[in-house]
């Protein structure tokens, strides 16, 4: 199977995720107009990443200021939930508009912050997955017998092929306000982002540049977004941990990481996920689950003890700064 089809694949998995996310009823500690926030790049977003020795998608979804909510809680939510619902309807026709991709773009452009930057390099680089995404859509629906089960099983959860060609096309209209000029700015965007200390902007970078389809990127500026990686990683960034942890032979092997590492990076970024919205890493790996690597083989108890401690030190470093302490 072509990479450009793992690629558009995982990317749409993340599109329907984000719409599921954005639909759910809110929790019942959450006020009703909070619900109808529109999507915001915030650094309480919802990191997904594929990484490892297959083909590397990513892209970060965020919630707005509604906590996703356990079943449980969505079933008991209060009687406001309805029209906190409509509202969250229309943010997320907002956050799919054209309208609403160039607005985060211009911005990220102009100026804007670390995270608005990010944002922008990100709409920009989904946007890139995008381009012929639908007629790739169209040769996949004709080759069926050349799709992986594992692919195969994605799809089914996302609708089925047909379902995913409709959310093809409206992303690459929702792209088709950009020019090729613009299009060609967002590793400029992903190094701003970077500069400014964004949150997941080293993994994001390294993912993008490592993309199979961009052209080889400089060895030099590699080894460095991977040094980056493994700081960020170090101090709680959820994507670089994610990233970190899902990384298996060569790029394993590139950053360094150890099997110890592997499983402490893993475990610190399932509790700060959960920190930040319970319930949401069951929801993240079930969407990922075909894109992801084998599981590692079991550590032994003394390897297993220091990947706690490392999980750990990882997750107190993380509430520190989170603190501001």
């Amino acid at each position: 199977m072509p990479a450009r089809i793992l690629l558009l694949v995982a990317a749409l998995a993340v599109v329907g995720m984000a719409a599921w996310l954005y639909g759910r009823p809110p929790t019942a500690e959450t006020p009703a107009s909070a619900a109808g926030q529109a999507p915001a790049s915030s650094p309480g977003a919802v990191a997904v990443a594929v990484a490892g020795s297959s083909p590397a998608a990513s892209a970060v979804i965020s919630p707005g200021a509604a906590p996703v909510s356990h079943p449980a809680a969505a079933a008991s939510a209060p009687a406001w939930a309805a029209s906190a619902s409509a509202a969250v309807a229309a943010a997320i026709e907002k956050f799919r508009s054209p309208a609403e991709a160039l607005r985060k773009v211009q911005l990220g452009l102009n100026g804007g912050t670390p995270d608005e930057v990010l944002e922008a390099a990100r709409t920009l680089q989904m946007c890139s997955f995008m381009a012929g995404a639908p007629e790739a859509m169209y040769a996949m629906r004709d080759r069926p017998d050349g799709m992986p089960e594992g692919m195969r099983k994605s799809m089914e959860a996302q609708g089925g092929i047909n379902k995913m060609i409709e959310n093809a096309q409206t992303e690459a209209r929702r792209c088709q306000v950009f020019d090729a000029a613009t299009m060609g700015r967002r590793m400029e965007l992903f190094q701003r982002a970077l500069d400014g200390g964004a949150e997941g902007a080293a993994a994001e970078y390294l993912m993008a540049l490592q993309n199979p389809l961009e052209k080889k990127a400089d060895p030099a500026l590699i080894a460095k977004l991977q040094a980056e990686v493994r700081n960020a990683a170090a101090s709680g960034d959820a994507l670089a941990l994610q990233h970190m942890s899902l990384s298996t032979g060569d790029r394993a092997t590139e950053l360094g990481v150890t099997p110890v590492q592997r499983a402490a990076y893993g475990a610190a970024w399932k509790i700060i996920m959960e920190e930040r919205s319970p319930g949401i890493t069951a929801i993240i790996e079930k969407a990922m689950a075909p894109f992801a690597p084998a599981s590692a083989p079991p550590l032994s108890t003394a390897d297993q003890a220091e990947a706690d401690a490392l999980a750990r030190q990882v997750v107190d470093t993380w509430r520190r700064k989170r603190k501001g302490g």
